[in-house]
């Protein structure tokens, strides 16, 4: 876990000043994201100016199939900064806010745990998921640290952990019986910011040379 007094700024001013940002899903439950396609496009020039969130959900959309855009347009046009950002910045807003809703369920399971209302199995499941999600903290911290130092290789590692312990996480509660996941909608929109973010990713970090046989 990083121990930068900066990022530990920036968790907290996300969390206090940035709460309930995120949209909410209150429909039925949405199928969770498959991973990115390592369909790499190459844009001529990254997006600028006034429509850069438009323009940079509208390249993630192109980019993977299972990409929301209405998610990613409404969470990072929520946030004044992202007005401003450039294109590196909006990765930055997106990891922030997965920061941010990663807190909230951390403080969400917590309650869910002292309930009394769930049984052996799903009190099973909720202690994986408390310590999936309290990684996950660190782990998009991490993210943002390599991210900001331009080591994009090894911010999308931090990201692809989180996103495999989310999908853990979720798959547990189904896990020899059929039952959704009471943290799906959490869930889902940690997957879906983390994909911002890995889209970004995709685009800033240089296409690696075929190994040699």
């Amino acid at each position: 876990m990083l121990h930068s007094s900066h990022f530990f700024i920036v968790f907290f001013f996300f969390f206090f000043f940035f709460n309930n940002l995120i949209p909410q899903h209150t429909s039925s439950p949405l199928p969770l994201p498959l991973p990115l396609s390592r369909h790499r496009p190459e844009p001529k020039h990254f997006p600028v100016g006034v429509d850069l969130v438009n323009t940079t959900c509208e390249l993630c959309k192109n980019a993977s199939a299972s990409f929301n855009y209405k998610f990613c347009v409404s969470s990072l046009q929520r946030l004044p900064i992202s007005h401003a950002a450039n294109f590196q910045g909006l990765a930055i807003v997106a990891m922030e806010l997965a920061v941010e809703n990663a807190s909230n369920t951390v403080l969400k399971i917590a309650n869910m745990m002292n309930s009394g209302t769930f049984d052996h199995h799903d009190m099973s499941c909720l202690e994986d998921c408390m310590e999936t999600y309290s990684h996950s903290v660190a782990s998009l911290l991490n993210a943002v640290g390599a991210f900001m130092a331009r080591q994009y290789g090894v911010a999308n590692t931090w990201l692809l952990q989180v996103t495999k312990g989310i999908r853990r996480c979720e798959q547990g509660f189904s896990r020899g019986r059929k039952e959704i996941s009471p943290l799906k909608k959490q869930n889902y929109n940690i997957l879906q910011l983390s994909d911002i973010a890995l889209c970004i990713i995709q685009f800033l970090e240089p296409p690696q040379p075929p190994r040699s046989s």
